[in-house]
């Protein structure tokens, strides 16, 4: 085997790796992130119907606070769908982005062979 097939074997492991690290790990922790997020949001959702369930319906105030606290939340959960939907296409790109990068390499790799 000669030195410049070794060093080929060595980046094509290197690249594999690369791979596989970006596509489980940054993807599921900021999945996971994302999670904890919305399971925290899911538990204070309730709260916010237990408000709207305790509120006095003959005082304005309350009234509207429980009005601004149901939009809030209905706001926070678009937002989290969206961060779930920006993720999903991230990962999207970065898988074409390695997919053409492979055959850009094996493409190379096949013009030096036939030179």
């Amino acid at each position: 085997m000669t030195f410049h097939n070794f060093m080929d074997k060595i980046r094509y492991w290197d690249n594999l790796t690369a791979k596989w690290i970006m596509r489980h790990f940054y993807f599921m922790f900021f999945q996971a992130v994302l999670l904890i997020i919305f399971l925290f949001w899911f538990v204070n959702m309730f709260k916010v119907i237990d408000a709207t369930f305790q509120a006095n319906p003959s005082n304005i105030l309350e009234r509207l606070l429980v009005t601004q606290s149901v939009n809030t939340t209905i706001i926070v959960l678009l937002l989290l769908l969206n961060s779930f939907w920006i993720l999903y296409i991230f990962n999207g790109i970065q898988r074409l982005r390695v997919l053409l990068k492979d055959i850009s390499y094996n493409i190379n790799k096949l013009r030096q062979k036939y030179k």
